[in-house]
């Protein structure tokens, strides 16, 4: 069990958040820990992309060790919702090198407060480790760069959609729940309770951690099923905000009700995105589509009254109602 006490203050500072590389480090950690889980096309493509790519390093480090704790400097501290690659990287490439040396040792040899085995580390890893800290940090991100644009860059966009409006439906839940209420909605095994957020872990985890915090961050997740702390422990050098992963909501609780007839996949992107007012351009060049494709699918929806058309100087923009 992991509790965050936030008390008043700190609930305050609760934000939601997200990150190119987020997907990233869920996907390895996924393929290594539950594959079964993963739908067969990810599996693959992510199999893939380490074999080709030669990735050994971030494959043994974002896999997670014995006791499946996976560093946390692989998903660095989202700044917004619009957070890019580069930056993401440079974040990962910057760590502290104590932060480093802290999460490898964790990873391989578990928590200080949750002692794990003394299994050896994998050879890589050693021999990594033997060229310092800084070299590993360089490396991962080389490694992580490369396993993005192999793996995730074509689905980006969908997946970053998909990210959005998450959070974008959180905060409609606020407004009807209040954010205790949202809170207790995102994961079966998240509970806010007595000014704290707890994560209940699964039967048999030997994990117990208590701390205070003035704040955490809140990351929805396409792979994973449970919400999941990331950083944030008591006495951890280069100290970060708490961080929870949780799994965003499925794609049908994202579309407006009363779609899914008019519902394919081109569509429900579309209709993600029309959260704000955008032009025809704007959703070409977020989605990948061509001009005259978009402005096909506004057609259709525009006259099914599932969105707004105004004109705003020389751009016509569109919103869903």
């Amino acid at each position: 069990m992991i509790r965050i006490g936030l008390g008043v203050q700190g609930l305050g500072g609760i934000r939601f958040a997200a990150s190119p590389l987020d997907p990233a480090k869920d996907l390895l950690f996924a393929l290594r820990r539950a594959p079964e889980a993963l739908d067969a096309r990810w599996r693959i493509r992510a199999g893939e992309a380490l074999t080709r790519e030669r990735l050994g390093l971030l494959a043994v480090v974002a896999g997670g060790g014995p006791k499946g704790y996976a560093p946390d400097f692989l998903r660095p501290e989202p700044q917004g919702l619009h957070t890019n690659l580069d930056t993401a990287l440079q974040q990962v490439a910057t760590t502290a090198t104590e932060r480093i040396r802290y999460e490898l040792s964790a990873a391989v040899g578990g928590h200080s407060w949750d002692p794990g085995s003394a299994r050896r580390p994998p050879r890589l890893l050693l021999q990594a480790l033997e060229r310092g800290e800084d070299h590993i940090a360089q490396r991962l991100t080389t490694e992580l760069a490369r396993f993005w644009r192999a793996a995730l860059a074509s689905s980006w966009p969908a997946i970053r959609a998909r990210l959005e409006a998450d959070i974008a439906l959180r905060a409609s839940a606020i407004t009807r729940h209040g954010l205790a209420g949202t809170l207790n909605r995102l994961a079966p095994n998240l509970e806010w309770r007595d000014g704290a957020l707890t994560v209940h872990l699964r039967p048999g985890s030997p994990h117990r951690l208590a701390l205070d915090a003035d704040a955490a961050i809140l990351v929805p997740s396409i792979f994973t099923d449970r919400a999941v702390f990331c950083a944030g422990e008591p006495g951890a050098p280069a100290p970060r905000t708490p961080l929870i992963v949780y799994p965003a909501a499925p794609v049908d609780c994202l579309a407006p009700s009363g779609t899914h007839e008019l519902m394919g996949a081109t569509r429900a992107k579309v209709m993600v995105e029309l959260s704000q007012p955008r032009s025809i351009t704007e959703l070409a060049q977020r989605l990948y589509l061509s001009p005259p494709t978009v402005s096909y699918h506004l057609q259709i929806l525009h006259r099914a009254g599932l969105v707004s058309r105004t004109r705003h100087s020389r751009h016509v923009l569109y919103q869903r109602l």
